[in-house]
């Protein structure tokens, strides 16, 4: 049985206040809290080596033996995966949010779009004094603010225009798989030359839109260079290495890539919710079949991607975002998982494990900003210095260490508080109002 539905849990929640742990969908948290971990398998390369490195494991090593392996695995099974649940969940988040009978709808929106541009506030943190370029928050935070639209769409309404944004992020990773692919071919036929040979305009101009290219994807020898020195010197300077990055992506990137992207995901997970997938209440014949269709069609898509970009030796149009069936394999496979961890709420199994993973989901905030932290004092210069100074497959011992400290730390911390520090600060800054945060009794 699952713990509590969408409904019961709406009408028992308070009129204008945050919802109390008792109150919560224990099957979202869950799966929050797998996302949310889950996020940490491919941001921990960004963190812990060049960023080339995320898109390329030639860039540090984990082309060959078990570096290989490992970067196969987490390829295959996880690429785009967690982001793709946590996007949908936040989607679904809104609709949780909104969800306050007898309120004016005024009062709704006030508070939704209050808490909303705090969560880009939040971003801004993540991305400028943690130094996280990756933050996802800012992107979540200002499509946030366009999804409110689409809140009394029917879910079939909603999932055509999901589709129509993946069609379209298809067409664009479809474009810059061929992109890169001639480039790429070009390059190699210009270097191919004997030595010393004269090059003409159109060839020197292929070597120039080459360099510029890697340049784009962080892969030139000097950047790389550059910032294994930055990252192992002082807080000062990763800033001034990071903060154009983090300017580039809330820009150019959002508006091309991230606002979509995150977009579609979200449009997804409000229609999962209007057909109660989420709070695990659907029948176990389906979920199942979610499991076994998700992870048949992603691990074959997934797999497939994978062995062509070895095989290409290891060529630049084959990284994840480039490949023309990207979004269908994340896709499958984030289906595969929300069908699992499902299953696993309505089967009653690992009890303890998804009570510990539905607290790190109910703090991900905080969770997901003590990962820069954590991970940011582990490897930059200003904490121990371990950038660049690791192979793939020993930073997942890196992984498995905040998986633990982060399981542990968040059961432990809501058996005494109602929320998590961040989350604490958001609810009493939405409501205008110190929220209370010892549990009584603690």
């Amino acid at each position: 049985m699952v713990d509590r539905t969408y409904y019961e849990t709406r009408e028992e929640a308070g009129i204008t206040g945050p919802v109390s742990g008792k109150q919560r969908i224990r099957s979202i948290d869950t799966l929050r809290g797998v996302a949310l971990l889950g996020i940490l398998l491919l941001n921990i390369v960004a963190f812990a080596q060049p960023t080339a490195a995320y898109f390329n494991p030639i860039f540090d090593g984990a082309d060959r033996g078990i570096n290989l392996a490992v970067a196969l695995i987490v390829d295959i099974w996880f690429e785009g995966a967690f982001r793709t649940i946590f996007s949908m969940l936040f989607g679904a988040g809104l609709l949780i949010f909104i969800a306050k009978p007898g309120v004016d709808e005024s009062v709704t929106k006030a508070l939704y779009y209050r808490r909303t541009w705090l969560l880009v506030c939040f971003g801004l943190f993540n991305a400028y004094i943690l130094l996280w370029f990756g933050d996802i928050l800012y992107a979540y935070g200002i499509t946030g603010l366009i999804l409110y639209f689409f809140r009394d769409f029917p879910a079939k309404r909603l999932l055509k225009y999901a589709a129509l944004i993946f069609l379209l992020l298809g067409l664009l990773h479809t474009g810059l798989h061929y992109s890169a692919s001639f480039l790429h071919g070009a390059y190699q036929e210009v270097v191919s030359l004997p030595e010393g040979a004269a090059l003409t305009e159109d060839q020197q101009n292929v070597l120039d839109n080459y360099d510029a290219f890697l340049a784009q994807q962080f892969m030139s020898p000097n950047q790389i260079a550059d910032e294994l020195a930055i990252r192992q010197g002082g807080y000062v300077g990763n800033f001034i290495q990071a903060a154009p990055v983090s300017f580039f992506l809330q820009t150019g990137g959002f508006l091309f890539n991230a606002i979509w992207d995150a977009g579609a995901m979200m449009l997804l997970g409000m229609a999962f919710m209007k057909w109660k997938i989420f709070d695990a209440s659907r029948s176990m014949p389906f979920y199942l079949k979610m499991t076994a269709f998700g992870f048949g069609i992603g691990l074959l898509v997934n797999t497939w991607e994978a062995v062509t970009f070895v095989n290409s030796g290891f060529a630049p149009q084959w990284i994840a975002t480039a490949r023309p069936t990207y979004d269908i394999g994340r896709l499958a496979m984030a289906m595969g998982y929300i069908g699992l961890i499902m299953t696993m709420c309505k089967l009653g199994v690992l009890t303890w494990l998804r009570h510990a993973l539905a607290c790190v989901g109910q703090m991900a905030l905080t969770n997901y900003l003590s990962q820069s932290l954590i991970c940011n004092i582990i490897f930059m210069g200003f904490g121990f210095g371990l950038f660049g100074q690791l192979e793939r497959f020993d930073i997942y011992y890196v992984v498995f260490g905040v998986w633990i400290f982060q399981l542990l730390f968040s059961v432990y911390w809501l058996k005494q508080y109602r929320f998590g520090p961040a989350e604490w600060l958001w609810r009493s800054l939405t409501y205008k109002k110190k929220q209370p945060l010892k549990l009584q009794g603690a």
